[in-house]
This record gives C-alpha cells, sequence and structure tokens, in this order.
C-alpha cells in the first residue's frame, strides 16, 4: 500500500543534493527521495546484520500493528514503511 509523505523544513543543501541527484538519474524528486530512503533503510538493516527478507518481515509485522494502524491518520509512510507520529 502506497501512502503520502510530507518532509517538512528540510534544509536547503538537502534539496538541492536531492534534485541534483534525481536529474542525474533521471527521476523526479519524489522517486529519486524514496530510493534515497528505501537504500538507507536497507544499508541500515544490513549494518545492523539484517537480511533484506528479515527487514521486509519486521514492517510487515510493523504495518499491522495496533500501533501502526492508530498512526496512519496522522503519519505519512513509504510504500509498506509505516512510522507513528510525533504528536
Amino acid at each position: 500500500m502506497e501512502v503520502d509523505l510530507f518532509i517538512k523544513k528540510v534544509p536547503s543543501v538537502v534539496k538541492k543534493l536531492i534534485t541534483r541527484e534525481a536529474f542525474d538519474n533521471r527521476r523526479s524528486i519524489n522517486q529519486e527521495t524514496i530510493a534515497l530512503l528505501e537504500e538507507a533503510l536497507i544499508q541500515r538493516a544490513e549494518a545492523s546484520g539484517h537480511s533484506r527478507k528479515k527487514l521486509e518481515a519486521l514492517l510487515e509485522r510493523y504495518a499491522g500493528s495496533p500501533e501502526a494502524t492508530a498512526s496512519e491518520a496522522g503519519s505519512g509512510a513509504i510504500k509498506a514503511f509505516s512510522r507513528p507520529s510525533r504528536g
């Protein structure tokens, strides 16, 4: 399931770097941002010893949890990646 994610107050230098990467990779800024976030999540999981399958299983369990379900109305996510809102 895909949902919207809005990121506020991104430092201008970060936006410029994402814009440059998007241009170089022939993607929209949105597509590039999703790709960068997915790559970062995979790298973080690999660094902590999780395999991609373990990470996907973990995210699927979280997506079905009551905490994730309650937060869906007020927070964004990338594909199946859900995260509770912070207030």
